[in-house]
């Protein structure tokens, strides 16, 4: 199976240490992140709960080894979801 560029959000505390815990997954197995992004949430009156952040990863990989490291992702303690937003329309 090709590997594939996937864009997963992640919304996890916002604490020390959480980012480098994210990498870590990718990089036991063997992932090479080509984009990350980070950034606070607003709290607003339909938004996330205040002290969260939100965080975009761009991997390359087969769809069912992203969904073994997405899973991994989602063991975090700090980690609240995870989404595989691939094939969604974003701006």
């Amino acid at each position: 199976m090709a590997a594939t560029k996937h864009i997963l959000l992640a919304l996890v505390e916002d604490k020390p240490g959480v980012l480098n815990r994210m990498s870590s997954v990718f990089r036991r197995r063997g992932f090479n992140i080509h984009s990350v992004n980070v950034l606070e949430t607003i709290e607003t009156e339909d938004s996330e709960r205040p002290g969260l952040t939100r965080v975009a990863i761009v991997v390359s990989g087969s769809a069912s080894v992203l969904g073994q490291v997405r899973n991994q992702l989602e063991k975090i303690v700090d980690v609240v979801k995870v989404s595989d937003i691939t094939a969604e329309d974003a701006v």
